[in-house]
């Protein structure tokens, strides 16, 4: 279980462009080698090159866990064959039937449990509470309906927004069934996802981010 520092298209904000499950990544097109290393050691997943909607914001546009993969409507048929040719049997690639489409804005998840946005459309809720296999609440965080920017969860531990109140972390922290603590990322940005990519195995995180950023990281995160 270890820590490693990186940037994804030379940004420190790589949870924008890249997503990370127990199982696979998504990263863009052009990432660079060193990066691929990068997160191959550090989380010892199957690496997937691709774009979703002809984007190279992966991880704004899709979320996912260890057996689905979100993502918008407007993810073209190539891409989604691309997934398909590359990710693993058993996960399954859904596109959301809402007209929102930065599906990482808007639902934290793990294998355990789920929070997915009110903003969602009636249709698109019950779309994801059928299709995954985890308790899914509908509801938002911080008074925003933007869950998926406000926390990020692995199977082991969840980090979140630093003004989310003991109530919520408590409330998130039952429905991820693992560990929620408040932390910042790439000095002090306050929304943990934008900076992250981690499983249970690990976290690559932005190069901008202190030391404490990154012990609180590996304390609610990775430590046994």
């Amino acid at each position: 279980m270890e820590i490693s520092k990186s940037t994804v298209l030379g940004n420190s904000s790589l949870g924008i462009f890249a997503l990370s499950t127990e199982k696979y990544s998504v990263v863009p097109l052009g990432t660079k080698e060193s990066v691929i290393k990068t997160i191959l050691e550090t989380l010892n997943v199957k690496i997937v090159h691709s774009t979703i909607a002809n984007s190279v914001l992966i991880g704004t546009l899709a979320v996912g866990n260890s057996k689905t993969l979100l993502v918008p409507l407007n993810t073209s048929g190539k891409e989604i064959k691309l997934l398909q040719d590359n990710l693993e049997e058993d996960v399954e690639i859904i596109e959301v039937n809402s007209k929102f489409t930065a599906l990482g804005n808007l639902v934290v998840l793990n294998d355990k449990g789920a929070v997915i946005s009110e903003m969602f459309e009636k249709k698109a809720q019950t779309q994801i509470r059928d299709i995954l296999d985890v308790e899914v609440t509908v509801g938002n965080l911080l008074g925003s309906p933007l869950v998926g920017s406000m926390a990020m969860s692995t199977n082991k531990g969840a980090l979140v927004h630093p003004l989310l109140s003991e109530e919520e972390v408590k409330e998130l922290s039952s429905i991820l069934k693992v560990r929620a603590d408040v932390c910042t990322i790439n000095r002090g940005v306050p929304y943990p996802r934008v900076g992250i990519i981690a499983n249970s195995r690990g976290a690559v995180i932005g190069t901008d981010s202190t030391g404490p950023e990154s012990m609180r990281i590996f304390e609610v995160l990775l430590a046994p």
